[in-house]
């Protein structure tokens, strides 16, 4: 076997990431941090440390994460947002090669399988190389898509869908040029309406 063949043994099977996302799916989602732990060790999660440094304080935290899934083994991670839980990330089936046929089959298989449980996904960002598809089941938003730049991988996230929407909406207005009068950029305060303009 060459090595642009896939592989016949993914892991983690991507059955049993989509098994892990309906777990993440179904029931009450954590609203406390008492809560979240107590669902972790339900799943078999065990948190990690921080990722930001201690002095900036963002509005989203994120940690590392061991997961049960391929022996706690994949890149995985969960975040806060102003405290709340958000949701957690997994990176899977990375290589160092562009268009690693095994990773795509990975992508599609999680794909194929997540469509069939919760049908046809949607694309928001319509991003030519970064394939990617979006569910909205049971309040949850769950993410995969299949990054193929110079490196080939499968992200697959679950998160609070309203916490996620209001973090993404904060993060847009952190990054947003500001004005020294808080115009619309390119507006001028000295452009004054002539007399009979309707404003």
């Amino acid at each position: 076997m060459n090595a642009q063949e896939p592989t016949s043994v993914l892991n983690p099977d991507p059955a049993a990431v989509v098994s892990l996302v309906e777990k993440l799916v179904e029931g009450m989602w954590p609203r406390s941090d008492f809560d979240r732990k107590v669902w972790f060790e339900r799943l078999g999660f065990i948190t990690g440390a921080a990722w930001d440094e201690a002095s900036a304080v963002p509005a989203v935290a994120h940690y590392s994460l061991r997961t049960p899934l391929a022996g706690g083994e994949i890149s995985s991670s969960w975040t806060s947002y102003s405290g709340r839980f958000l949701g957690i990330s997994m990176q899977l089936y990375s290589s160092m090669s562009t268009d690693n046929p095994s990773t795509r089959q990975g992508y599609e298989g999680i794909h194929s399988q997540l469509t069939a449980r919760y049908g046809e996904g949607n694309n928001p960002w319509h991003d030519p190389v970064v394939q990617a598809c979006v569910w909205n089941v049971n309040g949850r938003r769950i993410v995969i898509r299949f990054f193929n730049l110079q490196h080939s991988g499968v992200m697959v996230s679950v998160d609070d869908a309203g916490l996620a929407t209001a973090s993404e909406a904060e993060a847009r207005r952190r990054n947003a040029p500001t004005h020294w009068n808080a115009s619309a950029e390119g507006a001028s305060p000295f452009s004054l309406p002539g007399i009979g303009t309707k404003i």
